[in-house]
This record gives structure tokens, C-alpha cells and sequence, in this order.
């Protein structure tokens, strides 16, 4: 079943009567998200596209470890430490 606009307006309406402050600062931060400019992008400076570079090159060279996506996991749940 599909809801109408008016009457998830209505539920709405109801939650934010009765909603304590955790449930209306989240439904807040999503409203506001929401009606936020998207279309934002962010701008590398120049530093930041220097390491990049930097990283990249020794990648392909060899000097700096790649991990597979398995090792990886292992390393951020604490299941294998890094040597």
C-alpha cells in the first residue's frame, strides 16, 4: 500500500507532536539535508592533489603496499594488525 502525501503528512505531524528530542533532531538534520544545495563539490587544493600524485606514484612503483579487499577488512575489524 502506498501512502498519499497528505497522509504521511498527517503520521508526520504526529511524531513531531509526540517525538521527544532525539527523534525530532533527527527528522531536523534529514529536513535540512534534504532541502540542501546538492549539487556541491569539493575542491581538491593544491596540496591535496600533490599527495595524491605522491601516492600514486609509489603505488605503481612498488614502494607503498596495496592490500586486497580481504586484507583490508581483516586490518579495520582488528582481525589482523598491520606490520
Amino acid at each position: 500500500m502506498i501512502m498519499q502525501a497528505t497522509d504521511i503528512r498527517q503520521k508526520l505531524h504526529h511524531y513531531v507532536d509526540k517525538g521527544d528530542a532525539k527523534l525530532l533532531n533527527l527528522m531536523y538534520a534529514l529536513a535540512k539535508e534534504y532541502n540542501e544545495d546538492d549539487d556541491y563539490e569539493h575542491e581538491f587544493t593544491s596540496d591535496e592533489l600533490n599527495i595524491f600524485k605522491e601516492r600514486k606514484k609509489k603505488r605503481l612503483s612498488g614502494e607503498s603496499k596495496t592490500y586486497s579487499w580481504e586484507e583490508a577488512k581483516e586490518y579495520v575489524t582488528g582481525k589482523k594488525k598491520l606490520e
